[in-house]
């Protein structure tokens, strides 16, 4: 934690008002290609900006001091943290700051120490992961009801969306 400790409050402040509108704090469950472990898990904080404002993500990896940066095929630019003790390091210093956030710095913030130690099960973990699923909030689980007229056999259809965002065909009578 050293480097971090000589960066001004204000400018965690700053970072943490960014992670809390353009970032994102995850849990995730990885399967491995090879190795003992079937799958591995993965503390990651996550900044999202338009790669036209890739300079200043650059200056946020800098004064983290860790991450990697890259450029997504939709021009927007990432600065990925990764790793129990950097996202811990991290999250303590912006948890002060965060509003929106808070409940997901607060919940990796508590198992990561579980995570180092190896003390988690697999079902226990598989909590962990389903409570962040809870706080995060993911647009593709929205209804989103879309009105397309698709004709199919002389019959008018509408289409919506369902919370995979596949979309299921239905007549007029049961559309609400």
């Amino acid at each position: 934690m050293g480097r971090l400790s000589k960066v001004n409050p204000k400018t965690f402040a700053y970072i943490a008002g960014f992670l809390d509108g353009d970032g994102s704090i995850m849990l995730q469950f990885h399967r491995r290609k090879a190795g003992k472990e079937v799958y591995r898990v993965k503390t990651v904080i996550c900044f999202y900006q338009d790669n036209r404002y890739r300079k200043e993500i650059e200056w946020m990896k800098k004064v983290l001091g860790c991450g990697y940066v890259y450029t997504r095929n939709d021009h927007i630019c990432e600065l990925r943290i990764e790793g129990f003790q950097r996202v811990f390091d991290i999250l303590t210093q912006l948890k002060p700051y965060l509003r929106f956030k808070r409940r997901q710095a607060d919940l990796i913030l508590g198992v990561i120490p579980k995570f180092q130690q190896k003390i988690l099960l697999k079902k226990d973990i598989n909590s962990w992961i389903g409570k962040m699923r809870e706080y995060n909030y993911f647009s593709s689980q929205r209804n989103t009801l879309v009105d397309v007229p698709v004709t199919t056999d002389s019959k008018e259809e509408t289409l919506v969306f369902n919370k995979g965002n596949m979309p299921t065909p239905r007549t007029g009578e049961d559309i609400v």
